[in-house]
C-alpha cells in the first residue's frame, strides 16, 4: 500500500496545473486513483457547479456517472452526503443497503457491489467527493479504503490549486478583453472626433446610439469604425 500511495502522491504533486484544464486534471486524478486502488471498478468526482447543482466533473466510466446522477436527482446518497457533510460514506453491500434503496438498485444493475465516497476538502472547506466503486460486495478492503483516504488529501489540494489558477487565468483574460475593448473604443472616438468635428463626449454618444440602433455590442461597432477608417487610409496611401 505504501508503495502505491507514494507513487500516486508523487504523480499528483507533479501535475502541471498551468498546462491542464480542470477536466483534464480531474481525469488524471481518477487515473491515478484507479491505478493505486487495483480493486476499484470505477472512480468519479462529484462537485457543486456555479449554479449550486451537483455534477460529475470526471468519471472513469459512464456507469459510475449514471449512479451519481440518481443521487443528484434524489439529493441523497453516499457521494452527496460526503460532499454536503464532509464525512466519509462506505456502502459495503448495495444488495442489503436500505438507506438509499434506489441508489443501491441502480448501482447493482450496473454491476457495482460497493462504494466509498470520501470528501475532498482543503482547510476545512469541502470542494468535492471522490467516489470509488467496487465490483463485488465489500470489494474494497480496509487497506484499499485507507489508501483512498490518503490519496484524497493531496488530490483535493491539487484540485483547489487548479481551480484557483483557472479563476485567476479567467480574470486575467477578462481584464485583457476589457482593456482591448477600451482601446478600440478610444480609437473609434478619435476617428469620429476628426470626422465629425466633435468632442470626446459627443463621439462616445454617437457610438452608443449606433450600438443601440444596430443592436450590436459597443466594441463591435467601434471596431467596425476603426477597420473602415484604416481601410480608407490604406486606399488613400495606395492611390
Amino acid at each position: 500500500m505504501d508503495r502505491a500511495y507514494l507513487a500516486t502522491l508523487e504523480e499528483l504533486t507533479g501535475l502541471l496545473v498551468e498546462e491542464a484544464t480542470l477536466e483534464g486534471l480531474l481525469s488524471q486524478v481518477l487515473e491515478l486513483t484507479a491505478r493505486a486502488v487495483a480493486t476499484s471498478a470505477a472512480v468519479s468526482v462529484t462537485v457543486v457547479d456555479e449554479h449550486g447543482r451537483y455534477r460529475t466533473a470526471a468519471r472513469s466510466s459512464e456507469d459510475a456517472e449514471l449512479v451519481d446522477v440518481v443521487q443528484y436527482e434524489l439529493v441523497q446518497g453516499p457521494c452527496v452526503e460526503a460532499l454536503e457533510r464532509g464525512e466519509e460514506r462506505y456502502v459495503a453491500d448495495f444488495g442489503t443497503n436500505e438507506r438509499w434503496p434506489e441508489v443501491a438498485e441502480r448501482a447493482r444493475q450496473l454491476g457495482f457491489g460497493c462504494v466509498l465516497a470520501v470528501p475532498l476538502s482543503v482547510n476545512g472547506v469541502v470542494i468535492g467527493a471522490l467516489n470509488v466503486f467496487g465490483a463485488s460486495v465489500d470489494g474494497l478492503s480496509t487497506a484499499d479504503r485507507e489508501l483512498v483516504r490518503r490519496i484524497a488529501a493531496p488530490a483535493a489540494s491539487t484540485l483547489a490549486n487548479a481551480r484557483a489558477f483557472l479563476r485567476v487565468h479567467r480574470l486575467a483574460e477578462q481584464l485583457q478583453e476589457a482593456l482591448a475593448s477600451r482601446v478600440v473604443i478610444e480609437q473609434a472616438k478619435g476617428v469620429l472626433m476628426a470626422r465629425e468635428g466633435c468632442d470626446a463626449d459627443t463621439a462616445f454618444e454617437l457610438l452608443r446610439r449606433t450600438s443601440q440602433d444596430a443592436n450590436r455590442r459597443l466594441r463591435e461597432v467601434a471596431r467596425a469604425i476603426v477597420v473602415r477608417h484604416e481601410a480608407a487610409a490604406r486606399g488613400r496611401d495606395g492611390g
